[in-house]
C-alpha cells in the first residue's frame, strides 16, 4: 500500500481521506462528482478515463479542453498523482490545460513540437511548486538563491510568512522516495492569504497572463521540515543547493 507521508502531500490528504486507500477511475470519479470538480476555463466536469489508443501531446490537452475528460490509466501511479491534483487545484490545472491548447490554436507548428510557453508549462504541470508569501524579500532570496540567508538566517520569517506547495504530479511522484537532489520549478505567488483556493486562483490567473513564466528552481527537501534540514551545513552543501551564477564581466 502506498504511504503518503512526505510533507508534499499535506494539502492532498483529505483528498486521500475520502478515497480510502483506492486509485481506481472509478473512485476517482465520484469524488470528482461529489465535489463538483468542472473545467474553469469551459465549465464542463472534470471525469477521469483511459483512452482507447495513444495519443500525442497536443491531442492529450484539446481532448480535455473538448470533453473535460483527463486521460488516466486505470490504477497507474503518475496518473492517480495527476488526477489528484486536478480534485486539488482545478483552476490551475484548466488554465494549464488552457495555455496548451490556445497556443496550439495560435501556432501549428506546436503540433509538433512545443514552444517556450509550452515547455514552461509543461515543466509546472510535471515538477512545479508553489511559492507563495507576503514578503517580497523572502521569495526575491529564493530567486536569488541566496539558500543560507532564507532557509537559516531567515527560518522563522520563512516558517511564519511563506508556504511551499508541490502541484508538480511528477514531482509528488518523487516525493514517495524522496531524494536530496529532487528539484521542483517555482511559481512565486506574492500574496498574505495561503489557503489552498486562493493560491488556485491566483495561481491560475499568473498562467492565464503570463507570456513566459520564471520558474526559479528549489531543491524539495530545503524546505524547513521537509528533511532533517535543522542545521546551516545543510543549505552550504552547493552539491545540491547550488549558488547563482555570477554574471560575465562585460567584453
Amino acid at each position: 500500500m502506498i504511504t503518503f507521508k512526505h510533507p508534499a502531500f499535506e494539502p492532498y490528504l483529505e483528498l486521500l481521506s475520502h478515497l480510502q486507500g483506492r486509485t481506481d477511475q472509478a473512485a476517482l470519479n465520484e469524488l470528482a462528482e461529489r465535489l463538483n470538480i468542472r473545467h474553469a476555463q469551459y465549465g464542463m466536469p472534470v471525469r477521469f478515463a483511459s483512452l482507447p489508443q495513444p495519443c500525442s501531446a497536443a491531442q492529450y490537452e484539446q481532448g480535455i479542453a473538448a470533453t473535460g475528460t483527463v486521460p488516466t490509466r486505470e490504477n497507474n501511479l503518475h496518473d492517480f498523482l495527476n488526477a489528484l491534483v486536478w480534485l486539488r487545484f482545478p483552476r490551475l490545472k484548466s488554465a494549464l490545460n488552457f495555455r496548451h491548447c490556445e497556443m496550439l490554436a495560435r501556432q501549428p507548428g506546436e503540433r509538433k513540437r512545443r514552444g517556450r510557453l509550452r515547455d514552461q508549462l509543461t515543466l509546472l504541470d510535471e515538477s512545479g511548486m508553489l511559492a507563495a508569501s507576503s514578503a517580497p524579500a523572502l521569495l526575491e532570496s529564493l530567486h536569488e538563491k541566496k539558500w543560507v540567508a532564507l532557509f537559516w538566517d531567515a527560518r522563522g520569517e520563512v516558517v511564519r510568512h511563506m508556504r511551499f506547495i508541490v502541484v508538480g504530479h511528477g514531482l509528488l511522484e518523487k516525493c514517495l522516495a524522496p531524494f536530496p537532489g529532487m528539484t521542483a520549478k517555482c511559481l512565486f505567488l506574492h500574496t498574505p492569504e495561503t489557503r489552498l483556493e486562493t493560491l488556485d486562483d491566483l495561481a491560475a490567473g499568473a498562467i492565464r497572463n503570463a507570456a513566459s513564466l520564471s520558474l526559479p528552481p528549489l531543491p524539495v527537501q530545503g524546505v524547513p521540515g521537509w528533511d532533517d534540514n535543522e542545521n546551516r551545513a545543510y543549505y552550504e552543501n552547493k552539491e545540491i543547493f547550488r549558488p547563482a551564477r555570477t554574471p560575465l564581466p562585460a567584453a
